[in-house]
């Protein structure tokens, strides 16, 4: 995983919580032991990139709509950056959405495509 450059996270939808790999951590300062939960993620966006978010993985749930979109974030530091983030769900025997596992890479010195 390191070898890619890409951070990986995994959410629980039944309660929230959320596994983030090493790549999180180190952007954004947090601690190994900490318990972590998709929310932890909000500080860094705006309110309208948060609510873009929620609303791509809320189109990927519902309507089978990729999750694959660019947003904006502010680090602990001050700094700006782009994050591609991409996910899929993982459904039970049932067809219900039950974890969605994705990737992200900062694009933010990369040429955007139309």
């Amino acid at each position: 995983m390191k070898a890619s450059g890409d951070g990986f996270w995994e959410l629980a939808l039944s309660d929230g919580s959320a596994w983030y790999s090493e790549w999180f951590h180190h952007r954004l300062g947090w601690t190994e032991a900490a318990k972590r939960s998709f929310n932890d993620l909000r500080p860094i966006f705006a309110p309208d990139a948060w609510e873009m978010l929620l609303g791509q993985l809320r189109a990927h749930l519902e309507r089978k709509i990729p999750f694959d979109a660019i947003f904006p974030v502010q680090l602990a530091d001050g700094r700006t950056e782009s994050w591609h983030m991409r996910g899929v769900a993982q459904h039970n025997e049932v067809g219900h959405p039950i974890h969605v596992a994705g990737s992200v890479r900062e694009v933010s010195g990369e040429p955007r495509q139309a």
